[in-house]
């Protein structure tokens, strides 16, 4: 080879290697600030105000986000459509309904008010998500960074989100379907920090005179050993089942047979229950935003599948839903 060509080799091999390395420290950095994030979202205090967009719906709410003495409280009030108000503490989960003169009283589930997806494992996100470190942008008057989380197949919607970099506060999130359209995004309009925020600021607002009080116990649910012969053959790729339970709920009058799958940032629900009568079980699929739900019947029981997720995602999981006992 004629020195002028292998010197042109050297200089590509070189110049390859200097671009790889830096598209592995952008994922590396994007990987950081996502772990940053979810700390930050959950331990911060903040209030401020945010716009929700979600299918046809759009939703502004005001949330006072803190902690005090160790425990963590938040306040989400609804600045428009139907009035309501959510406060929660580490244990318990209060929701207040003006409208019909309700509050209800239950235990803590989900982890923050912000509708946002958070990543659960960011260390094994990069097998079915590229991770990108995008320009800055300003949101809320705060300039943050754009991390993409990008999806390497089509069972799994993308999500853009930008990241205070030196708070580490997530600020804006969308959600991207395979056409880069977004199709739910969540974003402050205003947003502060303060080092204290007043235990009486995360009381409700909202007077309770006259409404009728609604209390969920924890042990209220009759859960019960999940049926073992329920299986999910086909799993997407990077989705493992995380949670099998069986209770009984208000809305059917058998118990209910609930999975959820993860892919440590997508979650999806499979609901398995027999029906009053064979006539009443459904076949089909609905989409509400980035909702999908697929509904089959299989083995005499209604299964069900919903999640943020691409619908032959949810339908893929429907039709590998088999039961192996005797009926």
């Amino acid at each position: 080879m004629p020195v002028k060509d292998r010197m042109g080799v050297r200089i590509l091999f070189v110049f390859l290697s200097l671009l790889l390395s830096q598209v592995a420290w952008a994922a590396d950095d994007a990987t950081r600030l996502l772990e940053r994030m979810s700390h930050a979202v959950e331990n911060l205090n903040y209030e401020g105000t945010f716009v929700y967009i979600h299918g046809r719906r759009t939703e502004t709410m005001q949330i006072i986000h803190g902690q005090d003495g160790g425990i963590k409280r938040e306040r989400l009030l609804s600045l428009t459509g139907e009035p309501r108000e959510i406060v929660k503490d580490d244990q318990v989960l209060t929701c207040i309904y003006p409208g019909t003169r309700s509050v209800v009283v239950e235990p803590r589930r989900n982890r923050l008010g912000l509708p946002a997806v958070l990543p659960d494992r960011h260390a094994s996100l990069s097998a079915h998500y590229e991770l990108k470190l995008g320009e800055p942008r300003r949101v809320a008057g705060i300039l943050c960074r754009i991390v993409d989380i990008v999806p390497r197949d089509a069972l799994r919607y993308g999500h853009r989100l930008c990241i205070d970099e030196r708070s580490a506060m997530l600020l804006m999130s969308e959600m991207l379907d395979h056409e880069q359209r977004v199709i739910e995004q969540f974003m402050f309009t205003s947003i502060g920090f303060p080092s204290e925020i007043p235990r009486a600021r995360f009381e409700p607002v909202t007077g309770g005179e006259g409404f009728t009080t609604y209390r969920v116990e924890s042990g209220q649910t009759d859960t019960q050993q999940p049926d073992p012969a329920w299986h999910i053959q086909t799993l997407p790729a990077g989705f493992e089942l995380t949670s099998n339970t069986r209770r009984s709920m208000a809305s059917s009058q058998s118990p209910v047979q609930h999975m959820i799958l993860t892919d440590g940032l997508a979650s999806v629900s499979v609901f398995i229950a027999r029906p009053e009568s064979l006539d009443d079980m459904t076949h089909g699929s609905t989409r509400a935003g980035a909702l999908h739900a697929y509904a089959l019947p299989v083995a005499d029981h209604q299964v069900t599948v919903v999640g943020e997720v691409p619908m032959q995602t949810v339908r893929m999981i429907g039709e590998s839903v088999t039961y192996r006992g005797a009926r």
